[in-house]
């Protein structure tokens, strides 16, 4: 069976943020981040504490308590950015294209305007659904990203899937945090 979809600027960010967020190396990051410069701020702020300066104490305990609060959104909406430039940089000549992906009994046949892939449907590790995409996760690293809304039927393209024993992660309730 054939699927026929086009991708947008948002279909890949969505794919780029999704990644990050399964990332161990990205979450550990995130939390080393925050802590460091939170422990940070408030060894200055003490080392002024300790040397009588009270204005400065205050200043930096101050941004202790910002990047202690407020750092997670920071960080979120700075790899938004990063990524919605990468994208824009490295995939504008790829929005809006055909794109295909046909299933057939021992493979999965990818085309799009780079031109065609194919890859054994024993090189499939899992598809991962959100509320808006199919990712398709491969052995090799590589990934298809398929849009929810660009699908006539969506449940055809799951029991597809199931009837060739693709393992399908339900991340319904995943979001960019």
């Amino acid at each position: 069976m054939i699927f026929e979809y086009r991708l947008n600027e948002d279909d890949f960010l969505e794919y780029q943020l999704f990644t990050v967020s399964k990332s161990e190396r990205m979450q550990k990051k995130k939390r080393n981040s925050r802590v460091l410069l939170t422990v940070g701020a408030s060894g200055i702020a003490g080392y002024f504490y300790v040397n009588g300066n009270i204005g400065m104490t205050y200043y930096f305990a101050i941004i202790a308590l910002l990047t202690s609060l407020f750092y997670p959104k920071y960080y979120k909406w700075r790899y938004r950015k990063h990524f919605l430039n990468f994208i824009r940089t490295n995939y504008a000549n790829r929005f809006n294209e055909v794109s295909s992906i046909e299933i057939s009994k021992n493979q999965i046949i990818a085309k799009d305007v780079s031109g065609e892939g194919r890859v054994g449907i024993s090189e499939v590790e899992k598809v991962s659904e959100t509320i808006n995409h199919f990712f398709l996760l491969l052995k090799s690293g590589d990934s298809l990203i398929i849009p929810k809304a660009q699908l006539p039927n969506e449940s055809e393209l799951k029991s597809e899937f199931r009837s060739r024993n693709i393992c399908i992660e339900n991340e319904l309730e995943w979001e960019w945090n």
